[in-house]
């Protein structure tokens, strides 16, 4: 299993669309990734570990069961992704790939 962290730094964007996300973009991914989706979890950003703002007003973790699927779906449709940022962030993600080790929700990979 692979898991795509997307973050979407605080500054400068202090007005990220938490409601055309939901309802709108999460859809959207849902439809492109098909079967290859295993669960995705929107995360809105509260405090730093200091107390102060958070790095990040938003935190998506898209959890990938089928890898060969998603570069599939992905090679037709990113751009159809990609269009639709401008419309509730005014930042790019910062985006990283990681592989899933162990998950206490199943408690396995």
């Amino acid at each position: 299993m692979k898991c795509i962290t997307v973050l979407y730094p605080l500054k400068g964007n202090e007005a990220f669309d938490f409601d055309f996300y939901r309802r709108r973009h999460v859809p959207l991914m849902q439809d492109i990734l098909g079967k290859s989706l295993h669960r995705i979890e929107v995360r809105k950003g509260m405090a730093g570990h200091d107390g102060g703002e958070p790095q990040f007003t938003c935190v998506v973790s898209i959890l990938i069961s089928d890898w060969a699927g998603y570069e599939k779906a992905m090679a037709t449709r990113t751009q159809e992704l990609l269009d639709e940022v401008p419309l509730f962030s005014k930042v790019m993600p910062i985006i990283q790939i990681d592989e899933v080790l162990y998950s206490s929700v199943d408690g396995k990979v």
